[in-house]
C-alpha cells in the first residue's frame, strides 16, 4: 500500500512539473493556441474565422499548414515569408484585392494555395508573371469566386508562369470569353484546369500539351470548334454538362481528340452522338439530350468505348447495325427513351456486353435475344405483356433479369435458362403457374412475385427441380386460405420452416374466405394444422383461467388485510395521541393548580402593605364606636351583642390613655351622658357593610392566617384535592353564578 501511495504521488509530481513545463513552451509561443486552433506539435494552425486583419504573432516557423480563411485580412501578410516549412495556406474568404510579386518570398516548400473568395477584380492584380516563381513546388492554387471578367488577348506579362503548378481553378469567376494568347502558356505542368460556373460562350487558343482535364460545365457554350481540342494532345478527361445550348454537328470531323477518354456532354442539346472523332474514348455520358435515332455504325469509330450512356433521349428505333464495332463495350445504358423493340441480332454485335438497361420503354414483347455476355437485364416498366418461350435460351450468361412492373399475365411452361438467379416478376398481373413453369431454371436462388394475383396456394412440387432457391417473396397477393387443404400447410412449412426458409410468415395473408380475411396462415389455419394443441389450448386456458381468478382473490385479499392493518394501526396512532394530549392538559391543570396555590400561599395581606398612619392623621382619623373584630365578623346582630366587652380601644381610651402619660393636654373635663353613650352605641356603622366584612373574611391573607393555624390538617386537604380528578371543562364561562369554575381554585 505504501508502494502504490508513493508512486501516486511521484506520478502528481510529474503531472505538474509536464504542466509547467507545457505552460512555459505556451508562453513561449506567444501563446498563439489559445487565439487559434494547433496540433500539440503547432505544425497545423487554424486561425480561421477569428476576425484577423493581420497574421498573428507567435506562430512558429515549423508550421506546415495554416488556414486564415474567413477573417478580415486587406493586404496579403508580409511576415509569411519567415514560414519556409509551409506547405498548404489557406486565405480563402478574406478581403484581398491585390497581390504584390514577393507576396510568396522565401515559400519554397508552398504546394497548395487558396485565395479564392475574395476581391480581385483585375487579372492584373495577381501579379501573373512574378508571383509564383518563389513558390517552386505549388501544384494547387485556387482562384474561384473572384471577378477576372474577360482574359482575351493576354500578352506575356499578364501570363503565370510556373513549372510546378498542376492545378488551376478559376470557377465562378465570371468569365465570359477566353480567347488569343493562351492562359495556360506559362504553366508548363499544368494538368487540370477547372473553368466552370462560368459564363463562357466560345473557348479558343487554349494550348497546353500537358493538360489532362478540362472542365466546362455549367456554361453557355453553344459550339466547340472542330480544331480546339486539337491542340491539348493530353486531354483524356473533358466535362461539358449542363451546356443547354450546345450542339455537336453531325460532321465526322466536327470535334476530334486522339487522346480523349471520358466524355461528359449530358443535359446539353445534343442531337446525335457524334463521338467518331473520339478513336479512344472509353466512357461516354450523353444523358438527358435530344438524340430522336440511332443510325447504322453510328459509332463505329468508337472501338474501344466501355460505356455508354443514352439514358433519357427520345430514341424510338435502332438498327441491328447500329452499335456494330463496339467489341469492348460493357456497360449501354438505354432506359428512359421511346424504344418500342429490339432487332434480334443488335446485342450480338457487343460480344462484351454485361448489363443492359432498357427500363422505360415502350418494349410490347421479349422476344428472342441472342447475347453471350449479357449478365443483367433491365426491362422493368415497360409495357411487355408477353414472354416467348425462347426468350432466354439465347441470354447464355444471364444472371440476372429485372421484369417488374409490366403487363405480364401468364409465364410460358419450361422457360429455360441454365445460368438465371434471380428472377423479378413483381408487380405484374400473374395469376397462375404450375410444375413446369420453373422446371428448366435449375439455378434459380430468388424469385419475387409481389403485388400479383395468385389466389390458389402454390405446392411444394413447383420447386423440385429448384435446390438452390433460397427466397420467396409472395407478399401482396390474394390468397384463398382453405386450412383443410394438406397442400396448404406442406407449401407453408416449405417457405417459411427454418433452416430452409424462404418468406416470413407474415407476408402470407388470406385474403379470402372473409372470415379470414387479413389474417396470416399461420393465425387463420393453427387449431386445423395442430389439432392437439386445440385441446391443449383449451385446457391451458381454463388452468389459466383457474389460475387468474385465484391469483386476484389472493390479490385482493391481501390488499384488504393490508387495508385493515393499516386501519388498525391509524386509530392506535390516534388514540395515542389523544392519550398523550389528555395526559398533557391533565399535567398542565395540576401545574396550574399548585401555581395557584402556592401564589395564595405565598402572597401578602394588603393590610399589611398599608403602611401605619402617623400620629396626626390618626388623630384626624374618625372615631370607631366599635371593635375593630367587628370587621371580620360575618354574623347576625345576635352575635354582635353577645360580645361583653370590646378588645380595642376607642377614641376616647386613647385620649385618656394619653392625658395620663401626659403627651398632650386635657381640653375638656366633661364627659358625655348616658343618654349620649346609648345613643353612641346603638348607631350602626355606616362605613362597613356585611358584604364588606363577607370580603374580608376570604382576602388572601386571612385565608394564609387560618392556613397556617390549621397546618398539618390542611396540607392533607390539599393532597386530596390535588388527587381528586379534575371535572371536564366545556366552556370557560357558564351562565350560572353558582357554578364553580377552575378559577375558583
Amino acid at each position: 500500500m505504501t508502494v502504490l501511495l508513493t508512486a501516486s504521488i511521484l506520478l502528481l509530481l510529474l503531472t505538474v512539473i509536464r504542466a509547467e513545463v507545457l505552460d512555459f513552451d505556451d508562453k513561449n509561443q506567444d501563446d498563439i493556441c489559445s487565439l487559434c486552433t494547433c496540433k500539440l506539435d503547432k505544425t497545423v494552425i487554424d486561425c480561421s474565422r477569428r476576425g484577423l486583419t493581420a497574421l498573428p504573432d507567435g506562430i512558429d516557423e515549423k508550421v506546415t499548414k495554416l488556414n486564415l480563411s474567413n477573417n478580415e485580412i486587406t493586404m496579403f501578410p508580409e511576415n509569411l515569408n519567415k514560414l519556409y516549412n509551409l506547405i498548404t495556406l489557406d486565405v480563402s474568404n478574406n478581403r484581398l484585392s491585390e497581390l504584390n510579386k514577393y507576396a510568396l518570398f522565401n515559400l519554397s516548400s508552398l504546394e497548395v494555395l487558396d485565395i479564392s473568395r475574395n476581391y480581385f477584380e483585375n487579372w492584373l492584380n495577381l501579379s501573373p508573371n512574378d508571383l509564383l516563381l518563389p513558390a517552386m513546388k505549388l501544384k494547387s492554387l485556387d482562384l474561384s469566386h473572384n471577378k477576372f471578367r474577360s482574359m482575351d488577348n493576354l500578352v506575356n506579362q499578364q501570363l503565370l508562369i510556373s513549372s510546378s503548378l498542376e492545378i488551376l481553378i478559376l470557377e465562378y469567376c465570371e468569365i465570359d470569353s477566353i480567347s488569343g494568347k493562351s492562359i495556360l502558356s506559362g504553366l508548363t505542368n499544368i494538368k487540370i484546369l477547372r473553368l466552370n460556373f462560368n459564363p463562357l460562350v466560345k473557348i479558343q487558343g487554349l494550348v497546353s500539351s500537358t493538360l489532362k482535364s478540362l472542365h466546362l460545365s455549367n456554361c453557355q457554350l453553344t459550339t466547340v470548334n472542330q480544331d480546339e481540342l486539337a491542340y491539348l494532345p493530353s486531354l483524356i478527361y473533358l466535362k461539358m454538362s449542363h451546356n443547354y445550348r450546345l450542339e455537336l454537328a453531325a460532321s465526322t470531323y466536327t470535334l476530334y481528340s486522339a487522346s480523349l477518354k471520358f466524355l461528359d456532354i449530358s443535359y446539353c442539346n445534343v442531337l446525335h452522338t457524334s463521338l467518331q472523332g473520339f478513336p479512344n474514348l472509353k466512357k461516354a455520358i450523353i444523358n438527358h439530350n435530344m438524340i430522336r435515332y440511332l443510325r447504322s455504325y453510328e459509332l463505329r469509330n468508337n472501338t474501344k468505348l466501355e460505356y455508354l450512356d443514352l439514358s433519357y433521349n427520345n430514341i424510338g428505333s435502332m438498327r441491328v447495325d447500329t452499335f456494330k464495332g463496339l467489341s469492348m463495350l460493357k456497360f449501354l445504358d438505354l432506359s428512359w427513351n421511346q424504344i418500342a423493340s429490339i432487332p434480334e441480332g443488335t446485342l450480338s454485335e457487343m460480344p462484351s456486353l454485361t448489363q443492359l438497361k432498357l427500363a422505360r420503354n415502350y418494349i410490347s414483347q421479349v422476344g428472342h435475344m441472342k447475347s453471350t455476355s449479357i449478365t443483367v437485364l433491365d426491362i422493368s416498366s415497360c409495357e411487355i405483356n408477353t414472354i416467348s418461350k425462347d426468350s432466354l435460351e439465347g441470354l447464355q450468361s444471364l444472371i440476372d433479369i429485372d421484369l417488374s412492373r409490366n403487363l405480364i399475365s401468364h409465364i410460358p411452361d419450361s422457360i429455360s435458362s441454365n445460368t438465371l438467379k434471380y428472377l423479378n416478376l413483381n408487380y405484374n398481373r400473374i395469376s397462375h403457374i404450375n410444375n413446369l413453369t420453373f422446371f428448366m431454371l435449375p439455378r434459380l436462388t430468388q424469385l419475387g412475385v409481389i403485388g400479383n394475383r395468385f389466389t390458389n396456394i402454390w405446392k411444394k412440387s413447383y420447386f423440385e427441380s429448384n435446390p438452390y432457391l433460397d427466397r420467396l417473396d409472395l407478399s401482396d397477393n390474394m390468397w384463398r386460405c382453405d386450412c383443410s387443404d394438406p397442400n396448404m400447410y406442406d407449401f407453408y412449412e416449405f417457405a417459411t420452416l427454418e433452416p430452409f426458409k424462404k418468406e416470413e410468415s407474415f407476408n402470407l395473408v388470406c385474403s379470402s374466405p372473409i372470415n379470414l380475411i387479413s389474417q396470416t396462415w399461420l393465425e387463420a389455419c393453427y387449431f386445423t394444422w395442430y389439432p392437439s394443441q386445440n385441446v391443449a389450448n383449451a385446457n391451458s386456458l381454463i388452468w389459466f383461467i383457474v389460475i387468474m381468478i385465484t391469483g386476484l382473490s389472493f390479490c385482493i385479499l391481501l390488499v384488504n388485510c393490508i387495508r385493515n392493518s393499516m386501519k388498525r394501526r391509524l386509530l392506535a396512532i390516534q388514540q395515542e395521541r389523544e392519550r398523550q394530549v389528555d395526559e398533557a392538559r391533565q399535567r398542565l391543570r395540576e401545574l396550574r393548580i399548585r401555581a395557584e396555590q402556592e401564589s395564595l400561599t405565598n402572597a401578602p395581606d394588603p393590610r399589611d402593605l398599608i403602611s401605619p398612619p402617623s400620629y396626626d392623621e390618626a388623630l384626624s382619623m374618625p372615631k370607631l364606636n366599635v371593635s375593630t373584630h367587628s370587621l371580620c365578623e360575618t354574623g347576625t346582630g345576635k352575635t354582635k351583642r353577645r360580645r361583653g366587652r370590646r378588645k380595642t380601644k376607642s377614641s376616647g381610651d386613647l385620649l385618656d390613655e394619653t392625658e395620663r402619660n401626659g403627651d398632650l393636654p386635657v381640653l375638656d373635663d366633661t364627659e358625655p351622658t348616658s343618654d349620649d353613650t346609648r345613643r353612641r352605641r346603638r348607631r350602626r356603622p355606616n362605613r362597613y357593610g356585611s358584604h364588606e366584612i363577607a370580603e374580608l373574611d376570604h382576602s388572601p391573607g386571612a385565608r394564609r392566617r387560618r392556613m397556617s393555624e390549621i397546618g398539618a390538617e390542611e396540607s392533607v386537604t390539599v393532597e386530596i384535592e390535588l388527587e381528586r380528578p379534575l371535572r371536564p371543562r366545556n366552556r370557560r364561562y357558564s351562565s350560572d353564578d353558582n357554578e364553580v369554575r377552575e378559577s375558583d381554585f
